[in-house]
């Protein structure tokens, strides 16, 4: 009976082994970029222009023209999509815009979102994965939302290609012009819902909890420590989930000895 015991007291104590991750593992596991259609396959410097997405340009998933391309109209030749949706009631303010060319260099330029990645089932044509509930500062979302809040928008959901009628002049309003604010209400329902999900707010500690939109200066490797603290979570449990039954056929192994 007592082998029996044995066994069931050190199955019970397997999950909670903790197994090492080396740097090289981080290293190599976030050396990866979202497959997409302006997306490099892994990251790495840029020596051309890259003054409008400055913080990624020693370590990029983008590459130079994509930053132009930003800086000289956002996202219309990157994907036919205006940030600008209602000029009639009035132009988006350029503390707005400048937030969402923050984004979408987060977007085409960040190398560390591995964690994050998943396969997009819906987009065919610009790209086959996604990132989803990147954990994204409240400070950031609180400024984002400030600067955007009194601005026009016809969707309620950026990340949901079907609230627009799509036209070859690009993204055009099937819903209300209404502002920010009256479609979102809040910073955080803003920052989880505005690109469907792909980020999430997360009121914590900057390079310890969550990411920032602008990584440069001194800021400049937080989103790389985030990174790599969810990287080390991810393939611990996976080498977990690979040695626990491992462990527990050489325990079943020696216990007819045990019963001798």
């Amino acid at each position: 009976m007592a082998p029996l015991v044995i066994l069931a007291t050190a199955i019970m104590a397997l999950p909670a082994v903790c197994y090492a991750v080396t740097d090289k593992q981080v290293n190599d596991f976030l050396n990866v970029c979202i497959d997409s259609k302006h997306h490099k396959e892994k990251p790495g410097p840029e020596v051309d222009y890259f003054h409008h997405c400055t913080p990624w340009k020693d370590h990029a998933c983008c590459k130079s023209n994509t930053t132009k391309h930003i800086e000289s109209d956002g996202t219309i030749t990157l994907y036919r999509m205006r940030w600008d949706q209602c000029p009639q009631k009035r132009a988006m303010s350029a503390k707005c815009k400048r937030f969402f060319e923050m984004d979408t260099c987060f977007y085409e330029c960040s190398p560390y979102l591995r964690p994050w990645i998943e396969v997009d089932p819906h987009s065919k044509v610009t790209r086959r994965e996604r990132f989803t509930n990147v954990p994204l500062c409240s400070s950031d979302c609180d400024a984002w939302f400030e600067a955007c809040k009194f601005d026009y928008t016809c969707s309620n959901n950026w990340g949901d290609m079907e609230t627009w009628n799509w036209t070859k002049n690009g993204n055009d309003c099937k819903m209300e012009c209404k502002t920010f604010k009256d479609y979102f209400g809040s910073p955080a329902n803003f920052c989880n819902r505005l690109f469907n999900y792909s980020f999430k707010y997360i009121s914590g500690k900057a390079g310890e909890d969550c990411m920032v939109l602008w990584p440069n200066g001194t800021n400049s490797r937080l989103n790389s420590q985030v990174a790599r603290k969810y990287a080390r979570k991810e393939l611990s449990v996976s080498q977990s989930d690979v040695l626990r039954p491992r462990f527990a056929i050489v325990i079943l192994a020696f216990l007819p000895f045990a019963q001798l």
